[in-house]
This record gives structure tokens, sequence and C-alpha cells, in this order.
């Protein structure tokens, strides 16, 4: 069946990776990309872009009954900076209760699909490994996650009142990563840096989840029909920090908890925005990785792609190359 698929936060890294996704399936009749600055995407008879605020309501279900939307994907979402806390807070957290409200009231939709991540269970001590869905979220500190955990939290109660016929679909995603990465995404500044660093008598796991996987998720989500719940979104396994060191040729130094945790808090200013905050030794120290048995269930996903080879994948797009193999020891005679 045909569908009319509207997208929040389209201008976005995800946004735009999904809106080209969309447009290459062939199921998708026409894709609505909302958001105030259009996605860089080829002009397409099945593409219209609307400016547009998430947070009006009103506007919302005019484009969605207008264009005769089944189907939102809502990746809207601020970047949780603390100088703009109220408005990042209404944006993330009232803007997600509005694109709700909205597709509720709209009897034409039928699937809205939510992305979370995995980031709300918060890098906490006693974390297991892996996470699973029925694990409380505790992101606290990290605005990112602490948003992430509070869009899910009030979401939770709004879903009390969700009309029959409305499937609702919370994707929590790991960190997705590819060649379409954006400057001082994660992969870049981990390339950039003259060394990797890891908390001493700590595995530094990670996850990684490739734009391949993304979409694939994306598009099996949008595909079955009856698809609702809460599913964590990551590849099969993790990488380390010491692993990809070794794949990157990059010395690493392991330095205790407290010493990274004062390094970075000392170092975070406002001034620098390409500065980094104290939540990564808490990141290095507590790892949030997750198990994905529930959703490949659910979707009979296969992830192609590992964390470390998404990882790798995503430095090559952006100019790394593995370093040269040590040449041979030779014998006296050439040998």
């Amino acid at each position: 069946m045909a569908k009319k698929v509207l997208v929040t936060g389209c201008s976005g890294y995800l946004g735009e990776l999904l809106v080209r996704n969309l447009l290459a399936h062939p199921l998708v009749q026409k894709v609505v990309a909302v958001d105030l600055k259009p996605p860089k995407v080829p002009a397409r008879h099945k593409f219209k872009h609307c400016a547009a605020d998430i947070r009006d309501e009103f506007l919302l279900r005019s484009i969605i009954e207008e264009e005769s939307v089944d189907t939102i994907f809502h990746l809207a979402f601020m970047e949780a900076d603390p100088s703009r806390a109220v408005l990042s807070h209404a944006m993330n957290v009232g803007g997600t209760l509005t694109v709700f409200d909205a597709a509720n009231r709209s009897a034409a939709v039928n699937k809205l699909v939510i992305t979370s991540s995995t980031w709300a269970y918060g890098a906490r001590r006693g974390n297991p490994v892996p996470l699973r869905e029925s694990d409380r979220l505790r992101a606290t500190d990290w605005p990112y996650g602490l948003h992430k955990r509070l869009v899910e939290e009030e979401l939770a109660k709004s879903l009390a009142h969700c009309r029959k016929g409305l499937n609702v679909a919370v994707l929590r995603l790991a960190t997705v990563v590819g060649g379409s990465e954006r400057p001082k995404g994660p992969v870049r500044l981990f390339c950039e840096a003259p060394f990797g660093v890891s908390v001493m008598l700590r595995g530094g796991e990670m996850q990684f989840l490739s734009e391949a996987d993304f979409c694939r998720t994306m598009n099996r989500a949008m595909e079955e029909p009856s698809f609702s719940g809460t599913y964590n979104v990551a590849p099969d396994g993790w990488t380390t920090v010491a692993a990809l060191c070794r794949r990157l040729g990059k010395t690493r130094i392991p330095l205790p908890y407290s010493f990274l945790w004062l390094y970075f808090f000392l170092s975070n200013t406002p001034r620098r925005k390409d500065s980094v905050s104290e939540e990564l030794a808490d990141i290095l120290a507590f790892p949030v990785v997750v198990s994905n048995e529930k959703i490949k269930k659910a979707l009979g996903l296969v992830f192609e792609k590992d964390s470390e080879a998404a990882f790798l994948e995503c430095a090559a797009a952006c100019g790394w190359k593995p370093p040269a193999p040590a040449p041979l020891a030779q014998g006296p005679h050439g040998k």
C-alpha cells in the first residue's frame, strides 16, 4: 500500500538521511518534510518541504490533512544547550507531545515513529551490559540524554489517551555514523584527536549504528502495519576504545576516572564550541550498550554492520586511511 510520509527535523543529520532513503523507497508515494529549513535533497516530484515549527499543532494538523499523511517520523530535536534550556525543553519535550497530539487527532495517521536514544538510559554506575528495554532510564546530567529521557516519560503519560488505530513506536537509537556525518560528529572528532583516552581498568564499550542499518530499520518500522512499542536499535555486540585505537593506529592512554572527569570539567567552557563536557568521563567509565533482540524479533531485522565496521566506514569517509603495514624483517641476504 502506498505511503504518504511526514518527517519532522528534516534538515538535521538523521532527518535528511531518512528523507533521502524514503524518496527511494518503492512504497512511498510522497514525502512531506517539516522543518524551518529544507533538507539538502534533489528536487523530486514526490517531495514537499513545509516550513513549520513543530510546536504549532494547528499548522501541523493542517499539513497532515492537506497532504493526506498516514505515517509520521518524528526526528526533530534541538541541541540541549544549557544556555537555552527553556527553549530546548519546549522544543524537544513540548514539540514531541504536540506531534503526538496532532497525529492522535488526525484519523488518517496510522503510524507514528519517534526517535529516542540509547543515551536516555544514562551513563550510570551499575549499568547492566547489555541494557534492555525493561531497564530504567537514568540519564540526569548530559542534556542530550536527559531530554531524551524526559521526552519518553512525558510521552508515556500521553499514550494512555492514544486512539485506536494509531500505532506509536519509540526507537532508542545507538549513535548513528556513516558517510553523511557532519563536522564535529563523534567519528570525525575521534579521527582528529592525536590519541585516544580511556578510563583505567574499564573496557570503554561503545555501540555505533551504520547509516544503512538505520535506514533499513526505519523502512521496516514503516512497512510493518501493527508495529508499536519501545525498542533498542543497535547492532549486534559492541566495540571498545582499545579496539578502535588499534584499528586507527592511535596510542591509547588509560587514565583514572577522577582525573579524566576533572580534566573534561576544567576544559569545558561555553567560549569553545568544540570543548568536551565532563560527561564523557562517565560515558567511558559506565558504558551504555544495549540488546537488540526485541526489535530483531519484531521486525525480522538483520543488522549488517557491527559497531567497529560502522565506525571504520565512517572514518574512511572522513578521510582516514588504514596505517601501512610494518615491513617484514629481512635476513642478512635480503630474505
